[in-house]
């Protein structure tokens, strides 16, 4: 079941393709500015999510305006809190056909754009982040229609206007990057061709797949981001499911080596009602920790279908 209904970035993204359109790739144009103050001006959200912040201080989750009946995925704050990126599909599960893109909305995040990274033809970007020094790092496909049959590599990690591949040298799928410029490493997650995820290092040509108690057997361990100093991590992982992988959570790990993390301890838990099931994950926090954007996936049993949403939420600390 874990295959057919996980939606968040890195597991069921990119799964349908249609003839090329013929467009010509545009030239990376970087649409914004991250700064260096952190704004802090009203966000008005449109519902409460079910998701519960564990750690004290924090507002209620609400729902983003941005975020409509499609499918938003892969959100992520800018530092400065100004701008939130994404990918978007505008139905559920990707049914009709249309592509991946990334978009991202201005404070106070009420409508989306599209960001000029995304091309013209049918292969598809998503799990947007900007490093420190305004790199675009995120995910592509490599989809080719001639000759026939398609040939398709595995996705990998791209840089600005998607000409630079970061190769990890996996063989598998590698998404939702977060580079830390502090230690000059790459996170991101890999996914086998069963489902299951890790999360790997890319360090002066090295793929390092963290040890326990970050990755565990047989769970899904994935969307790695990190605080500026490469000091706290944030993740998601599926460990403490109840319903095959469900839910999936965010939590929150120490650095105590290189490679090395403490044990890690849950941040942001997902509640599992009777005839309900999902998750949060996609985590992402301005520079001085006071405010943070989650994904929430919500599936339900609809008759003989299981029927989710897609949501972007956000919370901020209390003035103290």
């Amino acid at each position: 079941m874990k295959n057919q209904l996980i939606i968040l970035a890195g597991l069921v993204f990119f799964f349908c393709c249609q003839e090329s359109t013929g467009g010509i790739e545009k030239p990376f144009e970087n649409p914004f500015i991250v700064l260096d103050d952190v704004d802090s001006s009203n966000v008005t959200g449109e519902e409460d999510g079910r998701a519960l912040i564990q750690e004290d201080g924090w507002s209620a989750p609400v729902k983003l305006p941005a975020s409509d009946d499609g499918a938003e995925d892969g959100t992520y704050i800018t530092r400065d809190g100004r701008y939130v990126l994404f990918y978007y599909v505008p139905t559920w599960g990707n049914e009709n056909g249309v592509d991946p893109q990334i978009y991202f909305t201005e404070r106070p995040f009420v409508n989306r754009q599209l960001h000029p990274i995304t091309s013209d033809d049918f292969n598809a970007e998503a799990g947007p982040y900007i490093s420190e020094v305004g790199d675009i790092y995120y995910t592509k496909t490599f989809i080719v229609l001639e000759p026939t049959p398609h040939e398709a590599t595995p996705r990998k990690i791209v840089m600005n206007d998607g000409t630079t591949i970061l190769d990890m040298g996996t063989g598998e799928h590698e998404g939702n990057p977060h580079y830390c410029d502090a230690m000059e490493e790459l996170y991101a997650n890999i996914e086998y061709e069963s489902g299951d995820t890790d999360i790997a290092v890319f360090k002066d040509g090295v793929t390092t797949f963290l040890p326990e108690p970050i990755n565990l057997p047989e769970n899904l361990d994935l969307q790695p981001f990190l605080t500026d100093d490469c000091q706290t991590m944030y993740f998601t992982s599926s460990r403490g499911s109840v319903i095959s992988n469900f839910p999936l959570q965010v939590y929150k790990s120490q650095r105590i080596g290189e490679f090395e993390w403490s044990e890690p301890e849950l941040f942001i838990s997902y509640p599992q009602p009777e005839g309900m099931f999902g998750g949060v994950g996609e985590f992402s926090m301005t520079r001085d920790g006071k405010q943070m954007v989650f994904l929430e996936l919500t599936i339900t049993l609809e008759g003989d279908e299981y029927v989710g949403t897609n949501e972007m939420y956000y919370a901020e600390r209390y003035n103290q």
